[in-house]
């Protein structure tokens, strides 16, 4: 219960961080206040947790803020340096320059971690506290390298698998806070018992003046081990008793004996804040298992999911591509097939994607395997029919069985040729990278037959086209080059 209770509080301490560094001028503050916090939970020295946090955000709101504002400057000059060695080019670049970029950027991440909670801990002054946080990161180089790769690994994954974001980042910034605060306090307790250690030697030399040799305010609370030692060593009637049976009984028998002793009033307060923290973690965590595992079942069950760029099927149309598909498949009852309408989002040929955050969202979600397939009006093909989304139609039909005109070839452009030529796309990773001969023409749209387009009960006034995103379901292509035999009745 102490664990899964710390668990929580650490849990409504990153989410109150989160909600008070929302005006990022505050960030400091809400960064110091929740170690404040955190540290002394863990060392078993703080019961509360949202009325410690707030007092901690306001006694050092001052020194953590002027902090942030030095480290802002810091990652405004690092940001600018990157900037320009993405204009430049990676490769035109030179290399000690951006070897120094690098380590500048990692020193600036690091100090970060280390100052805020340092003033959580101590009072400095603004110039000693930057030069305790750059000892620490010295000192600690290869537990916040660590640290820093396990935050950079969480970033990636909320990004990755973005529906399960909220499970991912409760673990993750759970999990950063707690040992982020094993190595602060592992640091800090060094730090206090060797000035402990110097305290007595002074006082036990002759030459102590306790008017001129100050020693500061340390704090050598008694952790929740010492208190468990203590009570172990309590003599108690009950000894003999509280040794049968095993843990779990045994502490239900104590647990009822102390609630046996307290009025109803204490038992409300010592249900609240001993049982409520955890068992509301049990619960959401219950249930955060549950929606998950829903969410995997219905992703492992769907065999084909697709969407539609300005425009829409009838429901006719949507049963004929979903379950009409299933069952000339041979699927088993409990597969799935989704058609989903993106014509809200109103894209359209020359619309400019960077000020459009939905459509931003839409094409991370064609990269994330939201859709199998796309199906987009002509006036939308050009648009979103790049190597980088869809696959090249040459791996999915045999291509004599359809003539040049029912293809929707991409040609790249210079522009698209120079930015390739500086990265890694998809198409790449996918091809396992091969390359592919240059300029050549790439098949990535098959247009639908007048015949399917009545099927589907799209509007005929208009061509349409189908593409297909890069399969990662173990399946491979297989459903996919089973769907285009379906519509086009060959392949």
């Amino acid at each position: 219960m102490d664990f899964i209770s710390t668990v929580a509080d650490l849990i409504i301490l990153n989410l109150l961080f989160v909600i008070c560094s929302i005006p990022i001028v505050t960030f400091g503050a809400a960064y110091s206040a929740k170690y404040y916090v955190a540290m002394k939970k863990i060392r078993g020295e703080e019961t509360g947790t949202v009325g410690p946090f707030f007092k901690a955000f306001k006694r050092n709101f001052k020194q953590s803020t002027i902090a942030w504002a030095v480290m802002l400057v810091a990652y405004a000059l690092i940001g600018l340096d990157w900037q320009w060695i993405l204009y430049t080019g990676w490769g035109e670049t030179p290399t000690i320059y951006k070897v120094g970029v690098i380590v500048f950027t990692v020193i600036a991440i690091l100090m970060t971690i280390a100052i805020f909670p340092t003033i959580a801990r101590y009072e400095m002054k603004i110039p000693e506290y930057f030069k305790a946080a750059f000892i620490l990161v010295i000192i600690k180089f290869i537990p916040l390298i660590l640290i820093l790769a396990f935050f950079l690994g969480s970033v990636v994954a909320c990004l990755w698998y973005a529906q399960w974001f909220p499970l991912i980042y409760v673990f993750c910034s759970t999990s950063l806070t707690y040992f982020i605060c094993l190595v602060m306090i592992k640091q800090f307790d060094k730090l206090e018992k060797n000035q402990a250690e110097k305290l007595k030697a002074l006082q036990d030399s002759v030459q102590y003046d306790p008017e001129t040799d100050a020693a500061g305010n340390i704090s050598l609370a008694a952790g929740k081990k010492d208190i468990k030692e203590l009570e172990k060593g309590l003599d108690t009637p009950d000894a003999e008793e509280d040794k049968s049976g095993n843990k779990v009984t045994r502490f239900f028998r104590t647990e009822k004996k102390k609630l046996a002793s307290l009025s109803f009033k204490q038992k409300a307060v010592y249900l609240a804040q001993y049982y409520l923290p955890g068992t509301v973690l049990v619960i959401l965590l219950i249930g955060a298992i549950v929606w998950y595992s829903m969410d995997i079942y219905r992703d492992k069950m769907r065999v084909l999911g697709g969407g539609m760029v300005n425009c829409h099927v009838t429901d006719e149309g949507r049963d004929y591509a979903t379950k009409g598909f299933l069952e000339w498949g041979g699927y088993k009852k409990n597969r799935t097939a989704a058609v989903l309408d993106a014509e809200d989002l109103n894209f359209t040929s020359d619309s400019e994607y960077d000020a459009n955050y939905l459509e931003v969202a839409f094409r991370a979600s064609i990269l994330t395997g939201t859709y199998d397939y796309l199906i987009l009006r002509e006036d939308a093909v050009y648009n979103y029919s790049t190597p980088d989304y869809f696959q090249d139609m040459n791996d999915l039909v045999n291509m004599e069985n359809f003539s040049e005109d029912d293809f929707y070839y991409y040609v790249a452009t210079d522009e698209e040729k120079a930015r390739a030529s500086q990265g890694i796309s998809f198409r790449d990773i996918f091809n396992g990278g091969e390359e592919e001969e240059e300029d050549a023409p790439v098949p990535l749209g098959l247009k639908l037959t007048d015949e399917i387009e009545r099927k589907l009960g799209l509007d005929e006034e208009y061509t349409y086209y189908i593409a297909f995103a890069y399969s990662t379901s173990s399946n491979g292509n297989d459903d996919c080059v089973k769907f285009i035999e379906y519509l086009f009745g060959k392949c």
